[in-house]
């Protein structure tokens, strides 16, 4: 049961992932986007003339593209078309490859996302090997047009209680090195095009969770390269990414705010052919410095942004403690390594609070070219640099052979790198990709009618509706609190009710223990709630000042519209109208959590007859 407990730990799981939402098409309404405006196709077969090309890795001004059977045939000035294909003009228009994104945590629709924006291919750093086969079985068919590609870990390594086991998944841990072997070999047979790992040294000064061992990350180097795979690592400091690197890992999948890069590691990095992806847009996230805002501002952009993506941006981390200067230390590494030659990839760690898919990715760019790099170093970043290091193909690139999958902009990025959020066409395998917003969605959540959700006579977890009530505490974030559920009789009676005993201790800065009620079998989806006018409950507590939060979330939301509610020391009858949850869209709601939060200590509190009217 605990594998579905995603939604209530999304506010603070810190810099890792969350979860993704549909949405609908419309037609693009920009008046600079009038590439269709002979109403010609342009799949599969066809020129575009005169454009500026970006290839991955050089700039080519006024040239000719021409894409055959749903691939780049050739790139010239003036192609003959031979074959009367139909040619678009695209005179001061880009054309770059489509973007990738190297660091996601792919869920539900984050593929669907990814598109919209032209990011046709993710790099995904944890996700349940199912998800993953699904979009590895069919990356490579030209038929694949309507998702990015996916390139995955899928499970990280990381040790008991390490950083990647507090999500509620039920994965394999790393203790000891005769351990390690086996693990890579599972993640191969999963499909893992590389292998992911945690790892914070003994010799850091801040230990946020249990890490393996130096021997065992010494060992998984081995491992993967003996089974000819990358090895990738988290790290937050300095000191980890100095080990890493020295232990032979090929990249670093985060940069880090404690220290600026120094001339010893940008060397270890040069001389091992290394690679960061820095997701300073998260890093900016985690001390209040997104610039999620630009995003939302920016017409280009922001009306193909879901609701919920909407809402994904606009989320924040809670205040870590990090210090500002933090991030300014990550901007100045990132301007360092880049000016020595050191590979930066571009990758969002979306969808963590502020962050969103495909969107995201291109602000990421705008952190970059802060941060010192060139509008040209920014995009190679972004296209070809992967291909360099991730065994991917052709993807990031616009060469003869390459699939077509690729991005028109109105303007010149390299005037200005906002302009790649202004896009006027998106192919992906050489067709023409209809890209999606959120006017006329249409909600297809099932809706919940009134009724009994349980009275606990018959199970402690099961309920008449929804998919059942499930722990919940802060240690699924770092945390220590406690819960235990218990079914107990009523006094001088057979009939039964829930019984939440826990302590909440020291830990967390947002800390919570007590009970999720989940409404869908699948943690990333909905239900509608537009049928329910009131939820009512049976309460005591062994407190007579004890107060209960209720927490209703809606899907792909990081912050919880919350109502309080004070309990007695006498069972009470309590009614709560869902028109208190003013900020909340009833139509989306993906978990109704009864919490105790905040204020350190044991409780106690009983539950009884909870009911949607």
């Amino acid at each position: 049961m605990k594998t579905k407990v995603l939604i209530i730990t999304a506010v603070i799981t810190g810099l890792f992932f969350l979860l993704p939402e549909p949405n609908e098409s419309i037609e693009p309404t920009d008046s600079n986007e009038q590439v269709d405006e002979n109403s010609q196709s342009f799949d599969q077969n066809f020129i575009i003339s005169k454009v500026r090309l970006f290839d991955g890795f050089k700039v080519f001004e006024e040239t000719d593209v021409l894409i055959e059977n749903n691939k780049i045939a050739n790139i010239a000035v003036n192609i003959e078309n031979k074959n009367n294909f139909p040619v678009l003009d695209a005179q001061g228009k880009t054309l770059i490859p489509g973007l990738i994104d190297a660091h996601t945590h792919a869920y539900g629709e984050a593929l669907e996302d990814a598109l919209n924006f032209g990011v046709t291919t993710e790099l995904d750093m944890f996700t349940m090997p199912a998800f993953a086969q699904d979009h590895f079985e069919n990356r490579d068919s030209v038929t694949n047009t309507n998702h990015a590609d996916l390139f995955s870990a899928t499970i990280l390594a990381t040790t008991t209680n390490g950083h990647g086991t507090q999500f509620g998944f039920d994965i394999p841990v790393l203790n000891h090195v005769d351990e390690v072997e086996g693990f890579v070999v599972e993640r191969i047979n999963d499909g893992a095009d590389f292998i992911k790992a945690v790892y914070n040294s003994e010799l850091a000064d801040r230990k946020h969770f249990p890490s393996v061992s130096y021997e065992v990350m010494v060992e998984l180097v081995e491992s993967a390269h003996k089974n000819n795979r990358m090895l990738v690592v988290h790290v937050d400091n300095l000191i980890s990414a100095k080990e890493v690197i020295n232990a032979g890992a090929d990249g670093i999948v985060h940069s880090f705010m404690d220290s600026v890069v120094d001339d010893e590691f940008i060397q270890s990095m040069l001389n091992n052919n290394a690679f960061v992806v820095p997701t300073l847009s998260v890093l900016a996230s985690a001390v209040q410095l997104s610039n999620a805002d630009e995003l939302l501002q920016n017409q280009n952009l922001s009306r193909f942004l879901s609701k919920q993506q909407k809402q994904q941006l606009d989320a924040k981390f809670p205040a870590f403690g990090i210090p500002e200067q933090g991030f300014r230390n990550a901007m100045e590494s990132v301007s360092l390594l880049a000016k020595a030659g050191v590979s930066i990839l571009a990758g969002s760690d979306a969808p963590n609070p502020g962050t969103t898919h495909g969107a995201t990715l291109h602000g990421e760019l705008m952190f970059l070219v802060k941060a010192g790099m060139t509008e040209q170093q920014v995009l190679h970043s972004a296209t070809g640099a992967v291909s360099e290091h991730f065994d991917v193909g052709l993807r990031g690139t616009l060469k003869t052979g390459a699939m077509a999958s690729m991005v028109l902009l109105n303007n010149n990025p390299f005037d200005d790198i906002t302009h790649t959020q202004n896009i006027a066409k998106i192919w992906k395998n050489g067709s023409s990709h209809k890209r999606t917003t959120l006017a006329n969605t249409v909600n297809n959540n099932s809706i919940i009618q009134p009724g009994l959700v349980s009275d606990f006579n018959a199970s402690l977890t099961e309920t008449q509706i929804g998919q059942g009530i499930i722990e919940s505490t802060d240690q699924m974030a770092g945390g220590k609190s406690t819960v235990e559920l218990n079914q107990k009789s009523h006094e001088n009676s057979e009939d039964s009710y829930l019984h939440v005993k826990g302590e909440i201790l020291k830990g967390f800065m947002y800390r919570w223990s007590g009970f999720s009620y989940m409404l869908s079998q699948d943690p990333t989806q909905a239900v509608n709630f537009s049928q329910i006018k009131q939820l009512t409950f049976d309460a005591k507590s062994i407190d007579a000042k004890q107060e209960l939060a209720l927490l209703l979330f809606e899907k792909g939301s990081f912050q919880p519209v919350t109502h309080m509610i004070k309990l007695s020391k006498e069972w009470q009858n309590h009614v709560v109208e869902l028109s208190q949850f003013k900020a909340a869209d009833l139509t989306e709601v993906s978990n109704i959590s009864f919490v105790i939060s905040q204020e350190l200590g044991e409780y106690e509190f009983m539950i009884d007859n909870i009911e949607l009217k």
